[in-house]
């Protein structure tokens, strides 16, 4: 029922975007030509229909479909200004290097740009305020310790996806951090609050093994609508990340069934190679110029070679723009990059602020070993270390590393 109401909210702020992305065609062209015919909407109303479409696979990708950013302005505000940037830059390729509707709306596209720019924000920031927080909100009872309590009523409201803690069931003696709530100490107190507080969602943060009574109490749940959830399950959710806290080597065993992601992992390779070779059109403008201010920066190679560590494991090359000096690496050790690294020239720093020194590994996602969204790879050497020093860090490797990281 959780990810129910999540995936309608998602899906409101989806339908949202492309309203806006069609409403803007009309209003881009009233702007451009001072009037509004029918010949020149039915002339732009199919490409600026299919670049609606692009858009939306572009906010996508740039995580614009998170409900988390709703809790966060200033998270929100680059990640937008970043993901429209993207799909201007994704729209002049499109027309341009895909000619199949005759036009060429350098222009209009500035104009359909800077519309959309204007009007979908204002769109998300009235879904920010006033839909995300109140819609289909996800009332909760907690089952725990009061000092638990609190954290996971702070979790709630930092979650941003419409969760509500109404009601704790407390198991053990502690401060109650909140007179908002009604408390509950025993477990016949389950099913009053079930019908009193309107509960969709039990929220158990014990072994339920552990506190008499409480497995016969949940036994009853199971004949009505609402959802059981343990801690680890509601903070992946709220979070999309499960605290190593809360998880074991069993915890992995229960969730992680690599034969079931046959199916998801070919699509994700057909969608993959379909975005990199559009996005690849792209790269082959900028890259003249780009190699040419690297050349010019500092002497030495415009692209770099790396071994990094992918799928199962596996040791690949990968491709970059140079951001250092050259021989940066002296002896042959390799060093991670550090605050001020002296070694970054000053056209490298900007590269890797804009991550355009990455875009060469398009060639590695067209050959398999990367893919746009996953953990970004590290060298064999950092591998090693972080393996021994970071628990379960060796899991990264069940799937394939990304260009955009997680």
């Amino acid at each position: 029922m959780m990810n129910y109401r999540i995936t309608i909210k998602q899906l409101l702020l989806l339908f949202g975007d492309f309203l806006v992305f069609q409403a803007a065609v009309p209003v881009m062209l009233f702007l451009r030509y001072g009037q509004l015919t029918s010949e020149l909407y039915d002339q732009h109303a199919v490409p600026f229909l299919v670049i609606s479409l692009i858009w939306l696979v572009g906010f996508y990708v740039a995580g614009l479909y998170d409900l988390k950013l709703t809790k966060d302005r200033l998270k929100f505000l680059r990640t937008y200004f970043e993901g429209t940037i993207a799909n201007l830059l994704l729209s002049l390729a499109f027309f341009y290097l895909i000619p199949v509707f005759g036009i060429t709306p350098r222009t209009n596209l500035v104009l359909y740009f800077v519309v959309v720019l204007l009007l979908d924000y204002l769109w998300r920031l009235g879904f920010n305020r006033l839909i995300a927080k109140t819609l289909l909100k996800t009332r909760l009872l907690f089952i725990g310790a009061p000092q638990d309590a609190a954290e996971v009523d702070s979790l709630v409201r930092d979650a941003g996806l419409g969760f509500e803690l109404v009601a704790v069931l407390q198991t053990s003696p502690g401060e109650r951090h909140s007179n908002d709530i009604c408390w509950y100490e025993t477990m016949d107190s389950i099913q009053l609050s079930l019908k009193n507080d309107k509960i969709d969602t039990i929220l158990v943060g014990h072994d339920t093994e552990n506190v008499p009574g409480l497995q016969d109490a949940l036994y009853h749940t199971l004949f009505t609508q609402v959802r059981l959830l343990d801690r680890p399950g509601f903070e992946e959710i709220a979070t999309g990340r499960v605290p190593l806290d809360h998880i074991s080597r069993s915890w992995f065993l229960s969730h992680l069934h690599e034969a079931e992601k046959m199916a998801y992992e070919g699509i994700k390779r057909v969608v993959d190679i379909a975005f990199a070779i559009v996005f690849g059109l792209f790269v082959l403008i900028l890259f003249p110029f780009i190699a040419l201010v690297v050349r010019l920066s500092s002497p030495g190679p415009i692209l770099i070679r790396q071994k990094r560590v992918g799928l199962q494991g596996k040791v690949f090359t990968l491709y970059k723009f140079r951001t250092m000096v050259d021989n940066a690496e002296q002896m042959g050790k390799p060093q991670f990059a550090i605050s001020n690294d002296p070694r970054i020239t000053k056209f490298g720093s900007f590269l890797r602020k804009t991550r355009l020194d990455e875009l060469p590994q398009v060639w590695n996602i067209i050959r398999g070993d990367m893919s746009f969204i996953g953990p970004r790879p590290e060298r064999p050497e950092f591998v090693e270390e972080l393996t021994l020093q970071v628990p379960y860090y060796a899991l990264r490797h069940l799937t394939r590393p990304g260009l955009s990281g997680w």
